[in-house]
């Protein structure tokens, strides 16, 4: 695939993350803001990395509203599970399709969620590691089984490898959905689009109609 083939394949998949049902977009945008957050705490505040749950309670304050001890509750009854959840986050990653891009969503906050216990590098480490190992055991069965689709569902390498791709694609794009829908929404009116191709009509030879028949004259 040339570079062109890529930047039309990456623009189709950002169209893709960005064309939603109206409820799907309010929750992505909400989930990608506590994302976005939680990723540049990592590095702007390196000695003192906030957490996914520090986070929320920081939007929560500064939107007015009283957090109280529910993050500490919450983070203790997660703690518990901080792996599986890891696990859980990339199995949903490696389930997320261009009509199917809820289980992303549902990814990140298992994963954040996750990381509470494990940390963020490990908690993402190891959701990246399962949704690639998933991909992998799919491909490797896709070599062994039929190569032609008959009467049932096969796995096919190259299928299997382009729905691992999207998956990912669509799985790193959930932090940047907020930012680009906002830039999207922002630029729309100053867009000029091309005008829509009209393509002609099929040329259908038009059947010729028939005589009036005439009825015969009596005497």
């Amino acid at each position: 695939m040339d570079v062109q083939a890529r930047q039309r394949e990456l623009a189709r998949l950002y169209r893709a993350a960005l064309d939603r049902p109206r409820w799907q977009q309010v929750l992505a945008f909400a989930v990608s803001l506590w994302a976005l957050g939680w990723i540049l705490g990592q590095f702007l505040l390196p000695r003192n990395r906030p957490s996914a749950l520090d986070v929320l309670g920081h939007f929560a304050t500064r939107l007015g509203l009283t957090t109280g001890e529910w993050s500490e509750r919450v983070s203790e009854v997660w703690q518990s599970g901080g792996g599986g959840l890891a696990v859980l986050g990339g199995l949903l990653w490696a389930a997320t399709t261009e009509r199917g891009q809820l289980p992303a969503l549902l990814g990140w906050i298992a994963v954040m969620i996750g990381a509470e216990r494990l940390g963020y590098q490990p908690a993402m480490l190891l959701a990246v590691t399962t949704m690639v190992s998933f991909v992998v055991v799919l491909w490797l069965a896709a070599l062994t089984s039929s190569r032609f689709v008959d009467r049932r569902a096969v796995l096919l390498p190259r299928d299997v490898l382009r729905a691992g791709v999207t998956a990912a694609a669509l799985s790193a794009v959930v932090p940047l959905f907020a930012p680009g829908f906002f830039l999207n929404r922002l630029g729309r009116p100053y867009i000029t689009k091309p005008p829509r191709r009209v393509f002609p009509a099929a040329n259908i030879p038009e059947q010729a109609t028939p005589e009036p028949t005439r009825e015969p004259e009596h005497p």
